[in-house]
């Protein structure tokens, strides 16, 4: 057994011990997608759960401090069953392993569209009842959906995918212009409720016939939009453009139970965001292909250009439109990285 395995091993021993004075079983390694953490379900004394090795102690501590909050709410995500005094390691509930994307791969599109339906409902919750009951300090990246991260996200969007593949593709500098965009678009927003992150298919569990949920992390203060675009854009979502937007109408009927809101400017700034968010997957996609080679991802990409083609018909700003014309006009050189 090397060094680091012995560490990982005995580490989720005390914590395991901790919690039910048993000892380990069995480990078994899961996959963890495109994240630097180690996901290991263990088993121990007949029972099981979900052992999290990361690196980033302060990702850590955000996940397992909001993960308090939002049970306390009686949101269904998983219970933490311990924590490693350094920050590096916790067990928690164990949710199994059908997402809500394998699960709707089995179902009709009527049985989908219901579940994604409860999905969105809960999404409100977490951006609504939760905004004001976490503590935001714990964020490990930035309190706030701010121009900072939008500049990181269009920063990996142009280093991964248009610097590496696309040379010459931004001959009239639309990329800063549409950047500023944005940023006011950000800066005029109601900032205030909890924003997700990644909240997406593949990120929802079933369990017992419910939806729990998963990798908020990345959480922060930002507005409603930005996680309503997430998931009915999402790759692992397989949705029509009119199953997206009975979605968004549904959304926003469920959301007036919560808010009073500008409904028509809600609605345009909608789709600014669903740009921003498809930037955002396509600049790490194309930086899990660079590091991978995953040929995977040039699917994605393709998606998500596509995606981008057909958000374009709601987009009135021109620097944008013009942008994504270029863009997609490229779609068969981007294609073949």
């Amino acid at each position: 057994m090397s060094y680091l395995k012995e560490i990982v091993l005995n580490s989720f021993q005390e914590l395991v011990f901790r919690r039910s004075g048993l000892n380990i079983d069995s480990l078994k390694m899961l996959k963890a997608d495109a994240s630097e953490r180690k996901i290991f379900r263990i088993y121990y004394g007949g029972l099981k759960c979900i052992g999290i090795f990361n690196e980033n102690p302060k990702e850590n501590l955000a996940f397992v401090k909001f993960s308090e909050s939002f049970l306390k709410l009686g949101f269904n995500v998983p219970e933490i069953y311990g924590f490693s005094d350094d920050n590096l390691f916790y067990i928690e509930e164990d949710l199994g392993d059908m997402t809500l994307k394998s699960a709707v791969s089995e179902k009709d599109s009527e049985e989908k569209i219901h579940l994604y339906k409860k999905a969105l409902n809960d999404l409100i919750r977490f951006q609504v009842l939760s905004k004001d009951k976490l503590d935001y300090s714990y964020c490990y990246q930035t309190k706030c959906f701010d121009e900072s991260v939008l500049k990181d996200d269009f920063g990996k969007f142009h280093d991964y995918l248009l610097k590496n593949y696309l040379t010459g593709f931004d001959k009239d500098n639309l990329l800063e212009k549409v950047m500023m965009f944005c940023s006011d678009l950000i800066r005029d927003s109601d900032n205030d409720f909890f924003l997700y992150r990644d909240f997406q298919p593949r990120n929802i569990m079933i369990k017992n016939r419910e939806l729990y949920y998963i990798d908020y992390q990345s959480g922060r203060k930002g507005p409603l939009q930005y996680d309503l675009a997430s998931f009915i854009y999402s790759g692992s979502a397989e949705l029509t453009r009119d199953e997206r937007f009975m979605l968004m109408i549904h959304y926003e009927e469920n959301l007036r139970n919560y808010i009073n809101y500008n409904e028509q400017k809600f609605r345009k700034d909608f789709y600014y965001f669903a740009f921003i968010r498809l930037i955002q997957v396509l600049g790490s996609y194309a930086y899990v292909y660079e590091r991978r080679k995953d040929q995977k991802m040039t699917e994605k990409i393709k998606q998500g250009l596509l995606k981008l083609e057909e958000l374009n018909n709601n987009l009135e700003n021109k620097d944008i439109n013009r942008f994504i014309n270029n863009l997609t006009s490229h779609c068969s050189e981007l294609i073949r990285i």
